[in-house]
């Protein structure tokens, strides 16, 4: 029996980093992104301990790319990142998977977000290994992704190709037992690479050399120790599964008490190991697949059985057994193999509506995101509503859910390019204002192309940078214009970047003061030509792990001033969580525990019930 010292309760996502570390690696560049943040902040604790590199760096491709460099010269080395991170880091992905990784070992670590519970977006990022034609593992327990990273590494060293380990948001955020190994002593040391890396003047000489090494490593996958396969010599129910479907699966069998029914559970997902797959099906009829989120493996196995004399039946998302989006779940495996199984259930999932309390999205309180976009729909009022705002990723995203304040929101960068093309359509005679805004982490991932690219082609919009000098939304990790800079690197500063693109006009405002932000607001919006403002904002979160919340005043609300019903301005359109609703006294109150007397609530009571206490 294994010693209880060795056993750890970690997350899926301590369980991957754990795994890093007993792989030896040496490098980690990552780009934070809910759900893979703390993979690379786990390394990044443990960096100086365990003498390794570990980076934020500005956006996931840079990331992939030192990554990249680092395995060339020989170190073992990671990139983590979140589905769509794994987006902005294809263009170097489908290079890199023809010239190589090199001999150090290269895993990249992406994190998909089925029902995009943090994400813009909801996909699969499996699609990913096949494009790219690259072995893809997907770990279904905390000790199978502690365990998957050094064999990840060794496949990757191999045969010089990178790895791709794919994780979900349940896996990477919930926590178990672990079993931990010894961090093994290190065996590398780098060497400018040896060889050349570029696929010129013939890739699709590259492209059959990788598909060469992705046959072999079918058959490596078809004997791996890593798949589980059933014990039955016999079964009419087969469940094929992966990742922590696996762990749906295994419950649904539970509760149906059907224990004849087989589960094949796959971690080497890409390539199929086929010869397994075949041995597996030819002693069942019917299979039933459970994954997230598209029929990855479904539609593989399929394909593989085209051909095959023994024909089962297969159900799942094809045949719409199996919700085609959105999170797996237990209930609905349960439900899908009841279905299959001609078994009655009870259905026991209740509601309860009359307790449910509705909680929207929202900013902290004292969040001067918040500020901006009361700001912007003054701003809009007096445009008469022709006003357009193009949003981006990053806390103040949640501009969605104020008010519609945001009117588009897509991917990391998007917004300056989406207010490039609206500011070339008044020669069509658009009518109204164009607004695209970022953070300042942001600006640095992806918008500086699209600002060179308002500024190259004359676009007429305002570009409004919300700077308050962190990553907030992930857990403020450094970027380049962080004001607290660690370890002797170089903060590189918004203002600079700007100036040096030449806007139109450039100003610099306090998010924190709402009456001069309106007015600067407005009266930038309405000048001709490319406007960049940078609004000095403040994290509140941020500011309170650095700094005590001053004592000597508090926020109040005179009642014999406030309107209450005939109001409601504060609770109902500015919306800060420290302002609750008193319904005996129909009036509303400050939470004081919440509140962190930023004033903001006092500019925008338009009866002057609000008021700042100083206590002397």
């Amino acid at each position: 029996m294994k010693s209880k010292k060795t056993e750890r309760l970690m997350s899926g996502n301590e369980a991957l980093a754990r795994g890093a570390l007993e792989a030896s690696i040496g490098f980690c560049a990552s780009y934070p992104g809910t759900p893979s943040t703390e993979i690379t902040a786990s390394l990044h604790n443990l960096a100086d301990e365990h003498d390794i590199y570990v980076e934020w760096s500005v956006n996931e491709k840079v990331a992939l790319e030192a990554a990249a460099g680092a395995s060339w010269a020989g170190i073992p080395s990671i990139s983590a990142m979140k589905s769509l991170g794994m987006n902005v880091s294809s263009d170097f992905l489908l290079n890199l998977n023809l010239s190589g990784s090199g001999e150090g070992g290269l895993v990249i670590i992406v994190c998909d977000d089925p029902r995009g519970h943090s994400s813009s977006n909801e996909q699969d990022s499996r699609f990913y290994a096949k494009a790219a034609q690259l072995p893809l593992l997907e770990p279904s327990t905390y000790q199978e992704a502690k365990d998957i990273i050094p064999y990840a590494v060794a496949v990757s060293k191999e045969f010089q190709i990178p790895v791709i380990v794919r994780s979900t948001t349940r896996l990477s955020h919930s926590s178990g037992l672990v079993r931990i190994g010894k961090i093994p002593e290190r065996n590398w040391s780098p060497s400018l690479p040896k060889k050349s890396y570029y696929n010129v003047p013939n890739p699709h000489q590259k492209h059959r050399d990788l598909l060469e090494s992705m046959k072999r490593i079918s058959d490596r996958f078809s004997t791996s120790k890593w798949n589980k396969v059933p014990t039955h010599e016999s079964f009419d129910h087969l469940i094929i599964t992966s990742g922590i479907c696996h762990q749906y699966s295994k419950e649904a069998v539970h509760l149906l008490d059907v224990e004849e029914v087989g589960i094949l559970n796959l971690v080497t997902t890409y390539p199929l190991p086929r010869d397994l797959i075949e041995k597996v099906l030819i002693k069942t009829k019917n299979v039933l697949f459970s994954e997230e989120v598209d029929p990855f493996i479904e539609d593989e196995v399929i394909a593989l059985m085209a051909n095959s004399e023994h024909q089962p039946r297969f159900f799942g998302k094809r045949t719409e057994i199996i919700p085609a989006y959105g999170e797996m779940t237990t209930d609905i495996m349960k439900e899908a193999l009841a279905g299959l199984l001609n078994l009655r259930i009870v259905n026991e999932r209740r509601e309860y509506p009359e307790f449910l309390v509705n909680r929207p999205l929202t900013f902290c309180a004292g969040c001067t995101h918040r500020n901006f976009y009361w700001a912007i729909r003054k701003v809009r009022n007096r445009l008469a509503g022709k006003l357009f705002l193009a949003g981006d990723i990053g806390c103040y995203s949640l501009g969605v859910f104020y008010d519609m304040a945001m009117n588009s929101m897509q991917a990391m960068g998007s917004g300056i390019g989406v207010a490039c093309g609206l500011g070339q359509l008044k020669r069509f005679d658009l009518e109204g204002k164009i607004v695209s805004v970022a953070g300042d982490s942001t600006f640095f991932h992806a918008c500086i192309p699209g600002l060179v690219n308002a500024r190259h082609k004359n676009a007429d919009l305002t570009f409004v940078i919300l700077d308050n000098a962190t990553t907030a939304m992930t857990g403020f990790q450094i970027h380049p214009g962080s004001k607290v800079q660690e370890n002797n690197l170089h903060r590189v500063q918004i203002e600079d970047i700007v100036k040096a693109i030449q806007p139109d006009y450039f100003e610099k405002g306090d998010a924190g003061n709402i009456p001069e932000l309106v007015d600067l607001l407005h009266s930038t919006i309405t000048k001709k030509g490319l406007k960049v403002l940078l609004l000095d904002s403040i994290c509140r979160l941020e500011e309170t792990k650095r700094e005590v919340p001053s004592k000597d005043a508090y926020i109040t609300i005179d009642h014999a001033i406030c309107r209450g019903e005939k109001c409601r301005i504060c609770v109902n359109e500015f919306g800060c969580p420290a302002i609750n609703w008193n319904n005996e006294r129909g009036k509303p109150v400050i939470l004081d525990n919440l509140c962190i007397h930023c004033g903001a609530c006092v500019d925008i009571c338009p009866h002057g019930a609000i008021k700042e206490v100083i206590i002397e």
